[in-house]
């Protein structure tokens, strides 16, 4: 399996078979494509600074999917998020983040294995509907 930058042509096989997907794709962003003899998977990925007191900077990785699920379980999120936190690393990314849904298991599972702190998203009714991931980077 491959991992590289996506491209023009990927976009465009992308969002063929996910049309909900183009918001992503807003010129902010990068992906990464896993592929073998075809594009298995694929992250999404775009920077913004943190509002802190302290100046820094983070990778919010918007969707990451895998096409056919007889390819779940494989490995393959895992390797486009090691990937990803490779990427940020050599840049100086202070963190990488996303969100997941409370009941997507797999997903709390994908982010827990790959070193990411867990942290429920509440809502001002005290629901927890999902949770926000991050991973540090080495500075």
């Amino acid at each position: 399996m491959e991992l590289r930058m996506g491209n023009e042509t990927d976009k465009e096989y992308i969002l063929n078979i996910r049309p909900q997907a183009a918001s992503l794709f807003d010129g902010r962003s990068y992906f990464i494509i896993a592929e073998d003899e075809s594009i298995l998977g694929f992250a999404v990925v775009f920077h913004r600074d943190i509002e802190a007191s302290v100046p820094a900077n983070e990778a919010f990785i918007n969707l990451i999917e895998i096409l056919d699920e007889n390819n779940y379980r494989k490995g393959i999120a895992s390797r486009l998020v090691q990937k990803i936190i490779e990427m940020e690393e050599e840049k100086n990314t202070y963190q990488v983040r996303a969100y997941c849904e409370i009941n997507n298991i797999a997903s709390h599972r994908l982010w827990f294995k790959n070193g990411f702190g867990i942290s429920p998203a509440k809502e001002s009714d005290g629901q927890i509907l999902g949770s926000f991931v991050t991973y540090v980077c080495k500075q």
